[in-house]
C-alpha cells in the first residue's frame, strides 16, 4: 500500500486542473476555491435568499405594531386597518416563499457539491486505465463531475495515485469529510445574515424599551457561555460513551463471529452478562448526560422568561413615567424570539467551521495526487441542461424507472424501511417499555411548563389591560409592583427556604421523568433484544449476515438511546403548542374555531398522504446513497498487484458509468424528496395564510370589545402557528424515521426460536456417567447441504470407547456434532446418551455436559481464566493442575499476569498449538465422559498435536471420545471406525477391517501414515 503522496515532484496536469486550481501544486492550494468557482453563482443565490428572507422575518413585528397601535388608538375599521391587515398577510405570505426558495436552492445546492465531491472520490477510488477516461456513451451524459464555465473537462488521475485511497479511507471520505464540506453551503451564508439580524433586532428593542433593552441582552449573553461550558462537558461525556459503546461492540462483534462454539460451550449467559455489564455502564454516562440535557432544556425553555422579566422590568423601573403598552410588549416579546436563535447558533459556528476546514484539507490532499496528461474529455452538467443538469423528472417517473429497474433494491428498502401504517404498534411497544408512570409524569410536566408559558404572556395582556384604567402615577405604581411579583410568582414559587423557579421545576421534572424513562426503555429493550438473538438457532447465523444483526445491536439501540426520547419529547411540546395556540385564539374569539376547524381538517389529511409518499422517497433516497458507498467497495483497487490490475482494465469503463448512473440516480432522488417537500410546505404554509388572515380580521372586527392586549395576544400565537406547525411536521417525521429501530427489534421476538437452555425436571448432576451413545434411525434436513443430511442414522457407541467417524465431507461431521449438541434438530429418531434422550433436556443442560475440541481453537477476549473457568466455580489450584497435564504451566507462568493474562488483540502471545492445548484443559476442567475431537488444521505443529493426543489418551482414559476427520490416519489409533457417506452408515468396525473393505481410504492411509512417518524422522 503506499502512501499518500501531498507533493508529488513530477506531476501533469489537465486542463481543468489549471482552470479550478491556478498556480503551481502546493500546500496551499484551496478545495474551497474550486467549489467557489464551480457553485459561485449558486452559493451567491443562496446567500441572498437567506439575507431577504430575515428581513422579511424582522418586518412581521412592526407590522404587528402597526396593527396593535391602530386598535389601541379605537381607529375604525375602515381603508387603513384593511390596508395594515394586507400589508401583515402580505409580508408573511412572502416571507414563506422566499424561505421555501432559499430552502429549496440550498439543498439542492448541497447535494451539486456533495455529489461531485462524491464524483472525485470515485474517480480517485477506482484503476486508471485509457480505454475508461473517455465517456461518449449514453450512460455518462449526466456525469456529476466538478466543473466551471470555460471548461467540460474533468480531473484525470494516474495508476500511481489511485492505490493511495483505500476502500474504507474512501467509505469514510463520503461519509464524514464529504459531507461536512458540502454543509458549508447552509453554515457560511450565516455568518452575515446572524450578526445583521443581531443588529436590526437590537436596533428595533431599543426603540420600543430604550436602554432597558441592555438588560435582557446582557442576559442573553450571559446565558451564551454557560451553555456553550455545557456543550463542551456534553461533547465530553460522549467521549467517554463512546468508548463504553466501542467495548461493547467489541463483545457483540466477537460474541456474532464465534457464535458457535460458545452455543457448543453452553456459554451464552457468560457473554451476555459482560455484554449486559458494559450497557450499564453505557447507560449509567445516559444518566449524567440526560440531567445535562435537562440544564440546556432549561436555558432553552426560560430564556424567554427572563429576558422578559428583565427587561420589562428594568424599562419600567427606570422611570416611574414608563408605562407599558400592548404594542410594546408584544413587539418585543417577538423581537427576543427572532434575537435568540442567531446569538445561540453563533458560538456554535465556530467548531462546525473548524471540523470543516479540516475535512477540506483531508480531501484536498486526495485530489492533489498525481495526474496523468490525457485528452479525458468528459460531459458534465451545465445551465443548458435543466436547472440541477438533470433531465426533467417527475416524481411518478422517478418511482416507476426504480420499481422496474431493481426489484431487488425495492424489496430491500421495504424491508429496512417500511411505510408509516404500522408504526402505531411500534410507539406502543416503545411507550410500555417507556414505563406507564414515567409516560404519565413526562406528559403532565411538559404540558404544565406549556400552560405556564402561556399563563406568562397572558398576564401580561392583562397588565397592558389594566394600565388603560389606572388614574395617576400612584394608582401606576401600584399596579406595576403588584404585576411584576405577579408575573415572577408565575417562574417564582416563593417560600420560606425555597425560591425556585416554577418553569425551572416543570422543565427539570419532564427531563428528569423522561430521562428515567428512556433508561428503562434502553436497559428493558437491550436485554431484551440480546436475549432473542442468543435465543436464535444457530442455523439463522448461518444464512444471515452478523453486520444486520450487529446493526440492530448498536447503531438501532444508539438511536433509541439517543435521539427516540428527544424526539418524542420534542413531537409532544409541538403538539401541546398547537392546542395551546387554537385554544387561546378561541377563547379570545370562540368564531375562530369554527371558521379554522375545515382548515385544519385539511390539513391533517394533506399530511397524512404527504407522510406515505415522503417515506417512500426517502427509502429511495437511502437506498441511492448506500449504493453510492458500495461503490467504494466493489471497485478494483490500485493495491492488488499488476496481474489484477491488468485484469480489471476490461471493467473500468462499465465500473465508472456504473458510478455515474449511481451519482445521477441519488441526485434525481433528492431532487424529487426536495421538490415533494417544498410542494407539501407550500401547501401548508397556504393553510397556514388563511388561518393568519381569519384570525387577524376576526380580531380586528372584534376590537371594539376586546383590549388590544388580548388582541395582540391572539394575534402573537396566531403568527406563531406556522412556525409551530413546521415544528410538529418535522417531529412527527423525526419521530417515525426514529421508531424505525424499534420495529426492527420487534422482529427479532417474531423469529423462532431454539429449545429452552433449562427445564424444570433437569437430570442429575452426574450425567453421563459413562458416556454410552445410541443412535436410532436419525432423519434430519439440512437444506444448505444435502450431503449433510442423516437419512435413518443408526449405530451404537459402548461406553468409554474411543470411534473414529470419518466421512468425505466436513459438513457430515458438523451435523454429527450438531445432532448430539442439539443445534440442528432432528426430524425423526432418537439419540440417546445413557439411555437418555437429548430432546427432553435443556439445551444448555446437554451443552455443557459434553465436550468439543474444535479443528480451529477459539479463545474469548478476557483473561486466560475466563476462558478456562469463566464462573469461577473452581479453585485456582485445579485450573493450574490442569495447565499442568496440558504442558501449559510452564508457559503461563512466564505471562503477565499469568491465569489473569489478557488475550485482547487475538491471542499474539499464544500459538495455535498453544492455543489448542488451552482447549484440551478447558475440557478437562469441564469433567464430563463424552469428548468430541475434531481433526485439527494444519498450522497446529505436529509435535503439539501428538501431546494433545497423548493427554486425550492418558486424562480421558474413562470417556468416551469421538475422532471427527476427513484423514483416515487421524482415526487409526481409535477402537472402532465409524464411516460415513451422504448421510448414511457404510461402515462401522475396527480400523484395519474397515481399511480393507473400503478401497477408497487404503491408499490415503498409506500416503498419510508414509508423510506423519517422515516427519517424525526430521523431528527426530
Amino acid at each position: 500500500m503506499g502512501s499518500l503522496d501531498l507533493c508529488p515532484q513530477k506531476a501533469v496536469r489537465s486542463e481543468a486542473e489549471e482552470l479550478l486550481f491556478p498556480g503551481p501544486i502546493s500546500p496551499g492550494f484551496s478545495l474551497l476555491h474550486a467549489l467557489w468557482q464551480t457553485f459561485s453563482q449558486c452559493l451567491l443565490q443562496v446567500g441572498l435568499l437567506r439575507l431577504l428572507t430575515d428581513l422579511l422575518e424582522l418586518l412581521g413585528p412592526l407590522a404587528l405594531r402597526w396593527i396593535i397601535l391602530f386598535i389601541e388608538n379605537q381607529g375604525v375599521y375602515d381603508w387603513q386597518g384593511r390596508t395594515y391587515v394586507l400589508a401583515l398577510v402580505g409580508i408573511v405570505v412572502c416571507h414563506s416563499l422566499v424561505e421555501q426558495l432559499h430552502e429549496k436552492h440550498s439543498g439542492m445546492t448541497k447535494v451539486k457539491a456533495q455529489v461531485a465531491l462524491t464524483g472525485m472520490l470515485c474517480r480517485k477510488s477506482c484503476v486508471t486505465s485509457p480505454n475508461m477516461l473517455h465517456f461518449n456513451s449514453p450512460q455518462s451524459a449526466h456525469a456529476p463531475f466538478v466543473h466551471t464555465k470555460k471548461t467540460k473537462q474533468v480531473l484525470c488521475v494516474s495508476s500511481r495515485s489511485h492505490c493511495q485511497v483505500t476502500a474504507a479511507g474512501a467509505a469514510t471520505h463520503l461519509s464524514v469529510d464529504v459531507k461536512k464540506v458540502a454543509g458549508l453551503v447552509v453554515t457560511l451564508p450565516l455568518l452575515v445574515s446572524s450578526p445583521l439580524r443581531v443588529a436590526l433586532c437590537l436596533g428595533f428593542l431599543w426603540r420600543e424599551l430604550g436602554p432597558a433593552v441592555l438588560v435582557g441582552v446582557t442576559v442573553l449573553l450571559f446565558l451564551i457561555p454557560v451553555h456553550s461550558a455545557v456543550e463542551r462537558r456534553v461533547k465530553l461525556l460522549k467521549r467517554s460513551q463512546m468508548k463504553v459503546r466501542e467495548e461493547r461492540e467489541t463483545l457483540l462483534k466477537e460474541m456474532l463471529t464465534e457464535i458457535k462454539m460458545l452455543k457448543q460451550l453452553a456459554w451464552e449467559a457468560w457473554f451476555q452478562c459482560r455484554v449486559t455489564a458494559a450497557r450499564e455502564r453505557e447507560l449509567e454516562t445516559l444518566n449524567i448526560l440526560g440531567y445535562l440535557t435537562a440544564f440546556s432544556m432549561l436555558s432553552h425553555m426560560c430564556v424567554p422568561f427572563l429576558v422578559c422579566l428583565s427587561s420589562l422590568g428594568a424599562f419600567v423601573l427606570m422611570d416611574d413615567g414608563n408605562v407599558l403598552t400592548a404594542s410594546q410588549v408584544f413587539t418585543s416579546i417577538w423581537l427576543f424570539r427572532l434575537l435568540r436563535p442567531p446569538l445561540f447558533s453563533l458560538p456554535n459556528l465556530s467548531p462546525i467551521l473548524t471540523q470543516a476546514k479540516q475535512s477540506l484539507c483531508r480531501l484536498e490532499s486526495i485530489f492533489r495526487t498525481e495526474t496523468t496528461d490525457l485528452d479525458c474529455c468528459h460531459p458534465a452538467f451545465t445551465s443548458d441542461e435543466a436547472e440541477l443538469g438533470l433531465p426533467s423528472c417527475c416524481l411518478t417517473e422517478a418511482l416507476h424507472r426504480n420499481n422496474q429497474d431493481d426489484q431487488l433494491g425495492e424489496l430491500k428498502v421495504e424491508m429496512e424501511h417500511p411505510s408509516l401504517s404500522g408504526s402505531g404498534p411500534d410507539i406502543q411497544w416503545y411507550l410500555h417499555a417507556f414505563g406507564c408512570v414515567w409516560v404519565l409524569l413526562s406528559l403532565l410536566a411538559l404540558t404544565g411548563l406549556v400552560l405556564v408559558a402561556v399563563g406568562q404572556d397572558g398576564l401580561l395582556g392583562q397588565w397592558t389591560s389594566d394600565a388603560k384604567e389606572v388614574q395617576g402615577l400612584e394608582g401606576w405604581t401600584e399596579l406595576r409592583d403588584s404585576c411584576l411579583s405577579l408575573y415572577a410568582v408565575l417562574g417564582l414559587l416563593q417560600g420560606e427556604d425555597v425560591c425556585v423557579y416554577v418553569s425551572a421545576i416543570l422543565v427539570c421534572g419532564a427531563a428528569h421523568f423522561l430521562t428515567q424513562g428512556s433508561l428503562r426503555a434502553s436497559g428493558g429493550l437491550h436485554s431484551e433484544l440480546l436475549s432473542n438473538v442468543l435465543h436464535l438457532p444457530l442455523s439463522f447465523f448461518q444464512n444471515s449476515s452478523p453486520e444486520r444483526v450487529l446493526q440492530s445491536l448498536t447503531r438501532d439501540m444508539y438511536l433509541i438511546d439517543d435521539q427516540v426520547p428527544e424526539r418524542l419529547r420534542a413531537w409532544t411540546l409541538s403538539q401541546l403548542e398547537m392546542c395551546g395556540a387554537v385554544l387561546l385564539i378561541s377563547v379570545v374569539s370562540p368564531v375562530f374555531i369554527l371558521a379554522a376547524s375545515p382548515l385544519l381538517i385539511f390539513l391533517i389529511r394533506v399530511q397524512s398522504q404527504y407522510s406515505s409518499v415522503s417515506r417512500r422517497m426517502e427509502c429511495l433516497e437511502m437506498a441511492s446513497h448506500l449504493s453510492v458507498k458500495a461503490l467504494f467497495r466493489e471497485m478494483p483497487r490500485g493495491d492488488r498487484g499488476d496481474e489484477v490490475n491488468s485484469a480489471a482494465f476490461s471493467y473500468q469503463d462499465q465500473t465508472l458509468g456504473h458510478c455515474h448512473q449511481t451519482l445521477h440516480d441519488y441526485l434525481v432522488c433528492h431532487y424529487n424528496r426536495n421538490i415533494l417537500s417544498r410542494w407539501v410546505s407550500l401547501r401548508l404554509d397556504a393553510i397556514m395564510w388563511i388561518l393568519v388572515f381569519l384570525v387577524i380580521v376576526i380580531l380586528m372586527e372584534s376590537a371594539g370589545t376586546v383590549d388590544s392586549g388580548i388582541v395582540g395576544l391572539a394575534l402573537l400565537y396566531g403568527l406563531s402557528l406556522r412556525g409551530v406547525l413546521r415544528r410538529c411536521r418535522q417531529a412527527s417525521s423525526d419521530v417515525h424515521d426514529c421508531i424505525l429501530s424499534v420495529r426492527k427489534m420487534a422482529e427479532y421476538s417474531k423469529l423462532e426460536k431454539e429449545g429452552p437452555w433449562t427445564l424444570p425436571h433437569r437430570v442429575s448432576p452426574g450425567w453421563p456417567q459413562w458416556g454410552e451413545i445410541e443412535f436410532r434411525n436419525l432423519e434430519t434436513k439440512c437444506p444448505d447441504c444435502p450431503l449433510a443430511a442423516f437419512r435413518g442414522l443408526s449405530f451404537h457407541i459402548q461406553r468409554g470407547e474411543k470411534v473414529g467417524v470419518l466421512t468425505r465431507e466436513r459438513d457430515e461431521t458438523e451435523a454429527l456434532v450438531s445432532c448430539l449438541l442439539r443445534t440442528l434438530e432432528g426430524d425423526s429418531g432418537m439419540l440417546l446418551i445413557d439411555g437418555v434422550d437429548v430432546a427432553s433436556l435443556g439445551l444448555q443442560d446437554l451443552r455443557c455436559r459434553i465436550n468439543v475440541l474444535p479443528q480451529v481453537p477459539v479463545l474469548f477476549s478476557g483473561s486466560l481464566r475466563a476462558n478456562l473457568d469463566p464462573a469461577r466455580r473452581l479453585p485456582d489450584a485445579q485450573v493450574w493442575l490442569a495447565l499442568e497435564l496440558c504442558h501449559l504451566k510452564e508457559a503461563v507462568q512466564v505471562l503477565p499476569g499469568q491465569l489473569l493474562h489478557s488475550l485482547q488483540g487475538g491471542t499474539a502471545s499464544l500459538s495455535e498449538g498453544q492455543k489448542r492445548l488451552l482447549c484440551v484443559a478447558r475440557a478437562l476442567l469441564r469433567s464430563s465422559s463424552v469428548l468430541l475431537v475434531e481433526e485439527p488444521v494444519a498450522s497446529v505443529e505436529p509435535e503439539t498435536e501428538s501431546l494433545v493426543q497423548q493427554v486425550i489418551r492418558t486424562e480421558f482414559s474413562d470417556c468416551t471420545v469421538l475422532t471427527l476427520a476427513q484423514n483416515p490416519h487421524s482415526v487409526m489409533h481409535s477402537h472402532r471406525v465409524l464411516v460415513l457417506d451422504a448421510g448414511r452408515v457404510v461402515d462401522f468396525d475396527t480400523p484395519s477391517n474397515v481399511f480393507q473393505r473400503n478401497a477408497m481410504f487404503t491408499p490415503r492411509a498409506q500416503s498419510d501414515a508414509l508423510r506423519a512417518h517422515s516427519s517424525k524422522k526430521r523431528s527426530k
